[in-house]
């Protein structure tokens, strides 16, 4: 850790100037409120607590540095900052929403092929080619809709009964394979801007880099329709494409949020922020199959036509209300400005050399990986899986599928909502240090899911409802992960957040891109 340290270039004294150096300059600045209250001094002895805790992971940053004492606040009164009205909560609702955006454009693949495809042989399960010639399944009693092709069928007679006698063959003839092949190239491209993603937005700043990725993404996804009919190969690049659009968001908002989010709040800002990915998965769900039964051009189309447009209007409100830093925002009070710049203090590491020596040999930063890609694992495999689960396990129809799949990610919001305001309170109160609550939320978000999950396993269509409450409480219990290794980057070092997010989400991506694979291969009865 001592490496890490020595490669920031910067002994105690320098520190200490790098901290005192801000404070100086501001002293010619506008008064701000001086008036002290008795709540201002409670927040300021929880201040104090809390920034004499070591670092969790022994590099150095805001958190752990013992001369960035509460009284280097200066003369700002606590009780006046605003927070309802605030422009960096302002910031973290539009994060939210582009959030929402990112993974409905990411999901909507996973609900919509479920009508795309032609389920309606068995050979369906079974071919070893792209292109399945013949259909005459009766493996599937589901109800589906799609503007192609409806056929009635007799029920099979298994032991979960008749569901419905309404079966649909899709657009397309495409086998597991390649269906897997098209639910896995989001991540080959979403692997290769991670760690560029956040070394450009340390650098220029994440507003320009997310603005310029995401136009594209929304773009693409109002024409995959097109893709998809043309060739499945030219919609495969697509996806591919859309991935590589994609990748910049995370790494970019750590970079965004390591020069708005005080310490304080960092858990919750952020954790709201990333909450938004969650629920736009519920939301994509039942919207989802709702377009696929009723929507234009054949149903399923309409899922990319509509999610594609509220994704180019999000970049619109994007490059018109976002800001890099407090300086940069015009319309921002003095006192919060100055709250967040006094609070965070000057980490600005985007014109510096990366200290990769030092990031190699953390174990900090390797703790990170591992939980990160083990998290994500799980994650990227119910989310990429959840609805054919739900059709060929669980029997349920298009309708009923999007509604009962999106009550995980209804309760994944909700649990990171709840989890970073149990982990802020922790941290503030003094119960816990960084590095103990960071270490708690990782842990519940890891062995809570893999618990229901594996009961999940024994569950088949005849235990319906106890099959999606424990998938429901499984997928839930992965939100702790965001109070957890999954904003530890700007605890561990604030000046390189965005990349550091780059590299454990490269490692943690890498799961994404074998999960449906695996899948695939495991279930092909």
């Amino acid at each position: 850790m001592a490496d890490v340290n020595k490669s920031n270039g910067a002994s105690k004294s320098e520190e200490s100037a790098r901290v005192a150096s801000p404070m100086s300059k501001q002293r010619s600045r506008p008064q701000l409120p001086t008036k002290v209250s008795t709540t201002s001094l409670r927040k300021r002895r929880r201040s104090s607590v809390m920034s004499h805790h070591s670092s969790a992971l022994s590099l150095y940053h805001v958190d752990s540095a013992h001369n960035f004492e509460p009284q280097d606040l200066g003369d700002i009164d606590l009780d006046q900052v605003p927070w309802w009205t605030s422009h960096r909560l302002r910031l973290a609702i539009l994060c939210f929403l582009g959030f929402v955006s990112l993974y409905a454009q990411r999901v909507n693949l996973s609900i919509a092929i479920v009508s795309m495809v032609d389920h309606s042989s068995t050979d369906h399960l079974n071919s070893s080619s792209s292109v399945v010639p013949e259909f005459s399944n009766s493996t599937y009693a589901n109800s589906t809709y799609n503007a192609t092709a409806t056929t009635t069928t007799e029920a099979p007679a298994d032991k979960c009964g008749v569901i419905s006698k309404s079966a649909t063959k899709g657009e397309f003839r495409w086998n597991k394979e390649l269906e897997g092949l098209l639910l896995g190239a989001f991540f080959w491209g979403y692997l290769v801007f991670q760690v560029p993603g956040g070394r450009l937005s340390e650098k220029f700043g994440a507003k320009r880099v997310i603005g310029v990725a995401m136009f594209p993404v929304a773009i693409l996804n109002i024409l995959s329709p097109v893709a998809a009919r043309t060739s499945p190969y030219l919609f495969l690049v697509v996806r591919v494409l859309v991935g590589l659009g994609e990748g910049v968001m995370y790494p970019a908002a750590q970079a965004l949020w390591a020069r708005w989010a005080p310490p304080n709040e960092r858990s919750r800002l952020i954790g709201f922020s990333y909450a938004g990915g969650q629920f736009g998965n519920a939301l994509i769900f039942p919207i989802g199959g709702f377009l696929c039964a009723y929507g234009f051009d054949g149903g399923w189309p309409s899922v990319f036509y509509v999610i594609g447009s509220f994704g180019f209007l999000w970049c619109c409100a994007w490059v018109a209300f976002a800001h890099d830093s407090p300086d940069d925002d015009k319309t921002i009070s003095e006192i919060e400005k100055q709250y967040i710049k006094r609070s965070i203090g000057q980490r600005n590491g985007g014109n510096k050399s990366l200290p990769w020596r030092a990031i190699l040999t953390s174990g900090a930063v390797w703790a990170i990986v591992v939980g990160h890609a083990c998290g994500n694992y799980g994650a990227y495999m119910l989310l990429t899986k959840i609805p054919a689960y739900m059709k060929e396990v669980l029997k349920f129809d298009i309708k009923s599928n999007g509604l009962y799949s999106m009550l995980p990610y209804l309760t994944f919001w909700f649990v990171i909502t709840l989890g970073s305001m149990m982990a802020d309170s922790l941290i503030t109160r003094g119960i816990l240090s960084i590095e103990w609550t960071r270490k708690l939320m990782s842990c519940i978000g890891t062995f809570g899911p893999a618990i229901f999950l594996i009961g999940t396993g024994f569950m088949d269509c005849t235990q319906q409802v106890g099959a999606v409450i424990m998938l429901t409480v499984s997928v839930g219990l992965c939100g702790f992960h965001f109070s957890g290794f999954f904003i530890n980057h700007g605890d561990v070092a604030p000046a390189y957040a965005g990349t550091l997010f780059g590299i454990s989400n490269t490692a943690a991506t890498i799961p994404g891109i074998l999960s449906p694979y695996i899948v695939s291969a495991m279930t092909k009865q």
